[in-house]
């Protein structure tokens, strides 16, 4: 059988029969790739913790008839810290849901996203335990910039509706931003009186969400932000991602029912 190489993280897995691992994983050279990973299960498998969740691996895998079969398996970075704090580890799910539901059927790969993926992987491994608002801070980041790589980045300097040039409202103090998920923007005070469904947003949450996408991950870690600020820019976010990618992320609900 012909074979390929893939540098690729681990982001779900699946028990298939009695011993054997379905592997989902996303690589930067070949997007996502479904694979098993036979015998995985066993207690002396060759694979040892090798395809752990969220590990970086270095695979080889042999193209099969339905599902690829992973050969072998190097980890190339593990991410200890996160399988042992409860809070880290379904932030990082949360994450691999998105992934897995915004590339199912995109059929390509994006270096970008994969750095993506592991800077925040790597963001959530060195928080402290139980560090929730830096948990929620690193999950709006990933949120906003894999809206950018996919393409639906929000219009936050022009109205999504006329386009109307409204670029100076970081720099003034304006009270009265209307923001529309379903247009995908913000909008001028004109187009917000005749659509239903905006969000209002005060300057505060405006200069943040602006920041979420615009910033790098350097300059955005040590951001304060007010709590309320940060809670409503992310659910906007979540809103956002499910509504244009037109499917529901059930870790966004999980995660609502835990109350963070």
């Amino acid at each position: 059988m012909p074979s390929y190489k893939a540098k690729a993280v681990i982001l779900k897995s699946y028990k298939l029969g009695e011993s054997d691992k379905i592997i989902k994983m996303y690589s930067q050279q070949d997007g996502i790739i479904s694979a098993v990973a036979k015998g995985a299960r066993k207690a002396r498998s060759k694979f040892g913790g090798r395809l752990e969740l969220f590990n970086i691996v270095d695979s080889e895998i042999s193209t099969g008839k339905s599902l690829d079969i992973i050969t072998q398996a190097e980890i190339l970075k593990s991410f200890k810290n996160i399988s042992s704090d409860f809070y880290k580890f379904v932030f990082c799910e949360t994450i691999s849901e998105i992934v897995l539901k915004t590339q199912q059927h995109s059929g390509g790969s994006s270096e970008m996203l994969f750095k993506l993926i592991y800077v925040c992987f790597n963001e959530i491994d060195g928080f402290n335990n139980e560090d929730i608002v830096s948990l929620k801070k690193a999950v709006c980041f990933f949120v906003a910039k894999s809206i950018k790589i996919i393409g639906y980045n929000p219009l936050l300097k022009n109205c999504c509706k006329c386009g109307m040039d409204m670029k100076d409202l970081y720099s003034f103090r304006s009270s009265n931003i209307s923001f529309s998920v379903k247009f995908g923007g913000i909008l001028c005070e004109k187009c917000s009186e005749f659509l239903e469904g905006t969000v209002k947003l005060d300057v505060s949450t405006y200069r943040f969400l602006c920041d979420v996408f615009n910033l790098k991950i350097e300059d955005f870690r040590d951001m304060e932000v007010n709590l309320q600020v940060l809670k409503k820019v992310r659910s906007l976010m979540e809103n956002y991602i499910t509504y244009h990618i037109d499917c529901s992320i059930k870790s966004f609900k999980y995660l609502k029912k835990l109350g963070i």
